[in-house]
């Protein structure tokens, strides 16, 4: 099939813009065996619906989305006939972006929330620059929430070795050569289906750690952030060509500093393709509530945490050590505490386990190896262990 040219963008019209999309809503199973889907469309109340691929986001009861008929199988006379959807876009109520003030369970500096808020409208693609733990991850989430856009897709950039990777892998059976669509490829495929059937709702993917790909892989996905949406790929089936729809948004994340690992410089090129902004790390009443919040610690319990890994983050910020103990550092020592463990063993275990060395002490109370890192991270945060 060489030579052979699909276009993404007007397959999808054809195949599929011809019908109405329908309605579908979750419910509980009776009997306790997960989610069953039923449809009010008069056509297929007796049904029995499956869907084509798994779905990428929790599915609650409930839950609406609009839906894309694929195929009807008649069974026997004393069974239900089983109907095939595709999942295309959940059902949600879109909000005015010039109303967000805030993110729910999010906190960002405001100025910078009318900033994303501005580019996203205009269609600008966004780099999220700051620590590890700081949240560049979760904002997208918690941005589309705020907005009512559909879930957001995460790729881990740093997976993918080529630039096809990240739309699927080609392969063969029978002697006939296939593209297996990877699930970000699928997501693309939700949100064209939505555009071309006037759906009001946006899509998000998120380019995790984009400072991971290597630069011959970012090289071929220029295309997807410049004003064409557009690139072109080699598969086993021919040529790919990939236009994004207009619903589409890209985020890209990177985490700051040069200890990351396999991490590499951003060329110009695409640095010039996204706009940056800057995640500061959590104040500490915003850090000691979410700790409360989602681990169930309470909120003095929270602030031990959140003070003794704020000392070692300032010791790290003045090259005394090499670690900083971020968001999920904290909770993960949350849970020992959560769960009945002293504080202060749970402090050392938690927040001290990452440096160099052994945790013994002499008879002064000081680390037995005085020139380990574990000893300079103790003496950063002695006094409040002491208290």
């Amino acid at each position: 099939m060489a030579g052979f040219l699909f276009t993404i963008h007007n397959a999808i019209k054809k195949e599929h813009a011809m019908a109405d999309l329908l309605r579908i809503t979750a419910k509980n199973h009776p009997a306790g065996k997960g989610i069953v889907w039923e449809s009010t469309d008069s056509q297929f109340l007796k049904t029995k619906i499956k869907l084509d691929t798994q779905p990428t986001e929790e599915i609650c009861e409930g839950d609406v989305w609009q839906v894309q008929f694929l195929d009807k199988t008649d069974s026997k006379p004393s069974s239900p006939s089983v109907v095939t959807f595709r999942l295309v876009a959940k059902v949600r109520e879109l909000k005015t972006w010039q109303k967000i003030t805030t993110l729910e369970d999010f906190w960002t500096d405001p100025d910078d929330l009318q900033d994303i808020l501005c580019w996203v409208n205009e269609g600008q693609d966004i780099i999220l620059i700051g620590e590890a733990g700081s949240g560049k991850t979760t904002l997208p989430f918690a941005l589309a929430r705020a907005l009512g856009w559909q879930e957001p897709y995460k790729v881990d950039v740093a997976m993918m070795k080529k630039a096809q990777d990240f739309f699927g892998k080609g392969g063969a059976a029978d002697g006939k050569a296939f593209f297996a669509e990877s699930p970000m490829m699928q997501y693309i495929r939700r949100a064209q289906i939505a555009y071309d059937n006037g759906i009001e709702s946006h899509f998000v993917i998120i380019l995790d750690e984009l400072n991971r790909v290597h630069a011959h892989t970012g090289d071929g996905l220029h295309g997807l952030f410049d004003d064409t949406r557009q690139i072109s790929i080699p598969t086993s089936e021919g040529g790919l060509v990939i236009k994004l729809p207009p619903n589409i948004h890209f985020f890209g994340t990177i985490n700051q500093g040069g200890s990351y690992v396999g991490t590499f410089q951003m060329d110009q090129a695409l640095k010039s393709r996204f706009a940056p902004i800057y995640v500061p790390a959590m104040p500490r009443d915003v850090e000691v509530r979410k700790l409360t919040k989602e681990v169930g610690v309470t909120e003095k319990e929270a602030g031990h945490i959140v003070d003794t890994a704020r000392k070692l983050r300032e010791a790290c910020g003045a090259g005394q050590l090499e670690f900083a103990p971020d968001y999920r550092v904290c909770r993960s020592t949350a849970y020992l505490i959560k769960n009945g463990r002293p504080l202060r063993r749970s402090l050392i275990k938690g927040l001290l386990g990452w440096y160099n060395g052994r945790f013994e002490l002499d008879h002064r109370g000081e680390i037995m190896d005085p020139n380990s890192e574990l000893a300079k991270a103790y003496s950063a945060i002695r006094a409040i262990m002491a208290k």
